[in-house]
């Protein structure tokens, strides 16, 4: 006999009104962790960080995504649950008693909501510069916000959460092989098609004022299911998407891929975005007045104070007394020069060509020449910095899965990977053209580079004989080449 929907044995006491899903539905349990400081502190943290500064609207903040993740991954939960009791055959032998346990609900729900507690000030804005002061020895390690995210949820939520606290780091970490949960809740939380990427595409776009980031989630919802395979000589369940659902999730995906275009990489954001970043990284070298990004980990309630507020109004006062020229496009939002986009592509599996090579080597020599630190960066106003920007939508099948080679897989590769089912339960290669998706098959494997390389006005001459050497190898993008021209002339 298959097990009820868990769904009907959670007690959804409250309610929350959302502009994007409505009514939001949460636990007594779900309850006090919005109540918790560590969770009202995302009040404060903005979701797209520098991102107002060019789209006016781009005010809301990690507080109302995460309830919209929490919302999410109950509706796809609830879709794969009816899914598989409409047509089980599909998904193979899963443990059906242990992915829709009501326990395992809780605890995805949980971690959706508690998966950005550990974002610092402006959101992903300030990470990059962590790697700057490893590297200049300021702090011992780098790191990533889960890491915090997941050490708030241990030292601070714990005796909230009680036996749900372990689960929860798990799924948040991205430890898709954890005995805790479910391989399957793992692509619910953090996947190529995940709760998150629906909740902020739809959400971003909403306040940015564009329609990129819509898709059909209807139709994504009815092709969900549990899904068993073996790897490494071991069942797991992950989540597949029938081949029936193909356009949405091609839909979905070049919904990411234009939220990026426009949004995420748009330029100008890209250009505040930097000069914040660099401003944080000059500063925390020379006697910050905030704590240094380590601290947290074996500290987090000192976190639970340092917000986009109270880190902006810190970095105004700090960067007037340094008279930097950073104050004018910081704190007066003048923008700065910009040259590019500068576009190259990966693709997996496929040899890239010579001309390709020495261009992408190219844009990698110039980007660590020009983004040594210095004090050229802070001081002076002949300055110039690069901005690179990765991007991949969908892995290729992992090979490791059913037997199909014998290399290690590891979370990472399953991460970004996109399970796609027939009629008759079998993995389909999204790559393989001959099934006839418009699409999918064009960006599977696809890793896509983005160079942009900023300067102040007054030193524009000499960032344009810097990429000089470009000029050769993107001449045919007319509408690329008369970008650059125009920066060049003016």
């Amino acid at each position: 006999m298959p097990p009820s929907n868990p769904r009907n044995v959670l007690k959804l006491t409250k309610r929350i009104a959302d502009p994007i899903h409505g009514l939001i539905r949460i636990t007594k349990l779900e309850s006090k962790i919005l109540a918790h400081e560590a969770f009202q502190r995302l009040r404060n943290i903005k979701q797209l960080g520098m991102a107002e500064y060019v789209y006016p609207g781009a005010t809301h903040n990690r507080f109302t995504h995460s309830l919209g993740v929490l919302h999410n991954v109950d509706r796809i939960y609830d879709a794969a649950y009816k899914n598989w009791i409409g047509n089980n055959e599909l998904s193979g032998e899963i443990d059906a008693d242990f992915i829709f346990h009501p326990d395992q609900l809780q605890v995805t729900r949980l971690a959706a909501l508690c998966h950005d507690l550990g974002h610092f000030p402006f959101s992903h804005n300030l990470e990059p510069a962590f790697d700057w002061l490893e590297e200049a020895n300021i702090i011992p390690f780098t790191f990533r916000h889960e890491a915090l995210s997941s050490k708030i949820v241990d030292q601070m939520l714990g005796p909230l959460l009680d036996r749900y606290t372990n689960p929860v780091k798990n799924l948040i970490e991205g430890n898709y092989f954890s005995h805790d949960t479910s391989m399957f809740l793992n692509f619910l939380v953090s996947s190529a098609l995940d709760a998150d990427r629906m909740d902020y595409l739809i959400r971003d776009a909403y306040h940015c004022g564009v329609d990129y980031g819509r898709f059909d989630k209807a139709r994504l919802l009815d092709t969900i299911y549990p899904y068993s395979v073996e790897i490494d000589g071991k069942k797991h369940d992950l989540m597949a998407i029938h081949s029936k659902g193909i356009e949405a999730v091609e839909q979905f995906l070049l919904a990411r891929h234009r939220m990026h275009q426009t949004i995420y990489f748009n330029r100008a954001v890209v250009s505040f975005e930097a000069g914040l970043r660099r401003a944080y990284y000059r500063l925390s070298t020379k006697d910050p007045t905030w704590e240094l990004p380590h601290v947290f980990l074996d500290e987090p309630e000192k976190f639970m104070e340092f917000d986009d507020y109270s880190f902006f109004s810190q970095l105004k006062t700090q960067l007037r007394k340094s008279g930097s020229w950073l104050v004018k496009p910081l704190l007066h939002r003048s923008s700065v020069r910009k040259m590019g986009p500068f576009f190259y592509t990966e693709i997996e599996g496929r040899k890239t060509s010579q001309e390709e090579k020495i261009k992408f080597e190219l844009l990698d020599e110039l980007k660590k020449q020009i983004e040594i630190p210095h004090e050229d960066w802070f001081q002076k106003d002949n300055w110039a910095y690069v901005e690179l920007k990765e991007q991949t939508l969908v892995n290729s099948l992992p090979k490791a899965v059913n037997h199909m080679s014998d290399e290690k897989i590891e979370s990472q590769d399953l991460k970004n990977s996109l399970f796609l089912i027939d009629n008759n339960g079998t993995l389909i290669d999204p790559t393989d053209i001959s099934q006839g998706h418009s699409f999918l098959p064009f960006i599977s494997g696809h890793t896509y580079y983005r160079f942009l390389f900023f300067c102040h006005k007054s030193d524009s001459d000499r960032l344009s004989k810097e990429l000089d050497p470009l000029k050769e190898f993107y001449q045919d993008y007319q509408w690329q080449q008369l970008s650059l021209n125009k920066y060049f002339q003016s």
